[in-house]
């Protein structure tokens, strides 16, 4: 094909140009609207997020004034649970202060070495204490007894009136 010979008519070369500035004007104006968009939603998303920084200043603000609340309230219901460990605490250093030795002193001579020997001493001692029980338990059944004919000498005597003052009581019960 040769370009000197061929006719183009003036009609299409116009049509051709056209459209090609029809292009290029829609691509300038999409380029322009894009522009506008990003333009707009960078403005609403800034918008959006000043909205959400507010809104979490609020709700922190909130949730900081209830952990206050919170915890004044915890100060006031714990308060007298602290005194009283505290107490205890005080407590529990004087029964060390006064044991603290004492069992300091029984551990150190205490020797495993002979553990048969105090074995057998804490046997003698459990029988002690046991005899001992033994008699207090039969001390008791007579003092016991002893009250019960008692209580029977003052019914007797209250029930003839010879009581100096004249009251009325009740005797008797004595160990049951």
């Amino acid at each position: 094909m040769d370009i000197k010979n061929m006719k183009v008519s003036i009609g299409i070369v116009i049509a051709i140009v056209a459209q090609a500035f029809g292009v290029i004007w829609y691509i300038a104006q999409m380029d322009s609207t894009v522009r506008n968009l990003d333009t707009t939603v960078a403005e609403m998303q800034e918008s959006q997020a000043t909205v959400d920084v507010a809104i979490l200043q609020t709700d922190f603000l909130n949730l900081r004034e209830k952990v206050d609340k919170l915890s004044y309230q915890e100060q006031v219901d714990l308060a007298p649970i602290d005194i009283a460990i505290k107490e205890l605490e005080t407590k529990v250093m004087w029964m060390m202060d006064d044991w603290g030795p004492k069992i300091d002193a029984e551990q150190e001579e205490f020797d495993p070495s002979n553990l048969e020997e105090a074995l057998d001493k804490m046997e003698s001692r459990l029988d002690d204490v046991e005899t001992t029980n033994a008699l207090i338990d039969n001390e008791m059944r007579t003092i016991m007894s002893d009250h019960g004919g008692f209580a029977d000498v003052l019914q007797q005597i209250n029930a003839a009136g010879l009581l100096p003052s004249g009251e009325k009581r009740t005797y008797g019960g004595y160990g049951q």
